[in-house]
């Protein structure tokens, strides 16, 4: 296994279990779909997935990702 999708798999497995099953294989399959597309997800983006699991809105946090970039 490439060495960039098991650091993403690790990343993802320190919250394995605060997530159900399904939201557990789902973030997996979002990591090896980036992956085939040659982008490899870092603990920030894995977290983000959490949080959208956990109830967060995603418009939320890119509106929080595009206040701390400057942009809005």
């Amino acid at each position: 296994m490439d060495l960039q999708i098991q650091k993403c798999i690790d990343l993802l497995n320190r919250y394995k279990y605060e997530l159900t099953y399904e939201q557990y294989k789902q973030n997996l399959s979002i990591i090896g779909n980036s992956a085939i597309e040659g982008m490899y997800l870092d603990e920030e983006d894995i977290f983000d997935l959490i949080r959208i699991d956990r109830g967060e809105d995603s418009e939320d946090i890119m509106n929080e990702k595009l206040r701390a970039w400057g942009v809005k």
